[in-house]
C-alpha cells in the first residue's frame, strides 16, 4: 500500500464515527482532499467543512441537524456513552486508529466540574495521520553523540505537533533509542487491543489511556527508557512528570500550544517549565503559505525567562 492509500484508508476509517449520509458526502470528496484532510467540522445548521493546513471549506448538501450530531457521538462511543465518562468530562471521544472526536454544546456540571456535554452544537472530526519523514527535517537536532536532546515541539492546535512528534519517535526508536510514549488520549500510537496502529519504531514502549504524569512515572520505573515521549503538556503534574523523567537521566519529548515561542515564553506554566531547565531546545512549527516550517531553537539563554 502506497502513501496515498494509506491516506485513504485513513481517511476512511475516521468517517466511520458519522451517519451514513456524512459518510457518503465526504467519500466524494476528490481524493487529493481526502488525503490531505485534517479535520471535518460538524456545526448545527451548518453545512460539513473540511479543513486542510488551518483552513476550513465548507461542502455537502444540507446542513447538519442536531440528529447527525447525536448520532456521530452514538456511534463513536458504540452507543455506550458512560462508559466513555472520564473522556467526555474533557470534552473528546478517542476513536480507534488514534482518531479524536472533539465536542461542544451545553456543558454538564456535577459540583462545580465540567462532567460532560449535551445539547451537541458542533463537533470536530480530527483525523490522525502518520507521516514517514515528517521527522526528517528536524531529527539531526534530535541526537548528540548519539544519546537524544530533550525537546519541546511548539505550535498552535492543529499545525501538525502531534504528526510531527509520532515520526521522532518512530525515526529515534529506529536508530536505537529506547523511547517510552505516555499517551493519555491514545492520539500517539492509536493503539486498538494494546496493539499501536502507528509505526513508533522497533524499541519503543506505550502506556495509553493513563494521565500523562501517571503513565510517565510508572513508564520511568518500569522500562527504563532513555527518551520519554507525550503529547500536550497543559498541566502542573504534566510539568513535575516531566521534571521527574529528567532527573531519572532520561531525555523528554514534548508538545506545547502556543502561537509562537514569544507566545510561549508568556504563559505562566511555561514560564514554570522554562525555569525548570529540563529542555534544552524548542522546535516551533510555522505555516508559510500552506507549508509547514520547523524552527530549532536553543533554550541555554531562555531558562531564566
Amino acid at each position: 500500500m502506497n502513501m496515498e492509500e494509506k491516506r485513504l484508508s485513513n481517511f476512511a476509517q475516521a468517517i466511520t464515527a458519522l451517519p451514513i449520509r456524512l459518510q457518503r458526502e465526504a467519500l466524494a470528496l476528490p481524493p487529493e482532499i481526502r488525503c490531505a484532510c485534517e479535520e471535518l467540522r460538524l456545526r448545527a445548521g451548518k453545512p460539513m467543512a473540511y479543513s486542510r493546513t488551518g483552513m476550513e471549506t465548507a461542502f455537502g448538501k444540507d446542513p447538519i441537524s442536531a440528529d447527525d450530531l447525536q448520532e456521530t457521538l452514538g456511534r463513536a462511543t458504540r452507543y455506550s456513552v458512560h462508559s466513555y465518562g472520564e473522556s467526555l468530562q474533557n470534552g473528546f471521544v478517542t476513536l480507534e486508529g488514534g482518531h479524536r472526536l472533539g465536542l461542544c454544546g451545553t456543558a454538564v456540571l456535577r459540583e462545580g466540574t465540567v462532567s460532560g456535554v449535551r445539547a451537541l452544537s458542533s463537533i470536530n472530526l480530527r483525523i490522525a495521520s502518520q507521516v514517514p519523514g515528517a521527522a526528517d527535517a528536524v531529527l539531526p537536532s534530535l541526537l548528540r553523540d548519539g544519546r537524544p536532546v530533550s525537546t519541546l515541539v511548539i505550535s498552535p492546535p492543529a499545525w501538525g505537533k502531534t504528526t510531527l512528534l509520532r515520526d521522532c519517535i518512530r525515526q529515534l526508536s529506529e536508530a536505537g533509542v529506547r523511547v517510552s510514549v505516555a499517551d493519555e488520549r491514545c492520539e500517539i500510537a492509536g493503539s486498538s487491543g494494546g496493539a499501536p496502529q502507528f509505526d513508533l519504531g522497533p524499541q519503543t514502549d506505550v502506556m495509553d489511556g493513563a494521565p500523562k504524569a501517571d503513565a510517565a512515572l510508572i513508564l520511568i520505573k518500569t522500562m527504563s527508557p532513555a527518551l520519554l515521549a507525550l503529547d500536550e503538556i497543559t498541566a502542573p503534574r504534566d510539568v513535575e512528570a516531566v521534571s521527574y523523567a529528567a532527573h531519572c537521566g532520561a531525555a523528554v519529548l514534548a508538545t506545547a500550544h502556543a502561537l509562537d515561542f514569544a507566545d510561549f515564553k508568556r504563559r505562566p506554566l511555561y514560564r514554570q517549565l522554562l525555569r525548570s531547565q529540563i529542555f534544552e531546545q524548542a522546535v516551533e512549527i510555522s505555516l508559510h503559505e500552506g507549508v509547514r516550517r520547523y524552527t530549532v531553537r536553543a533554550l541555554g539563554g531562555e531558562q531564566g525567562c
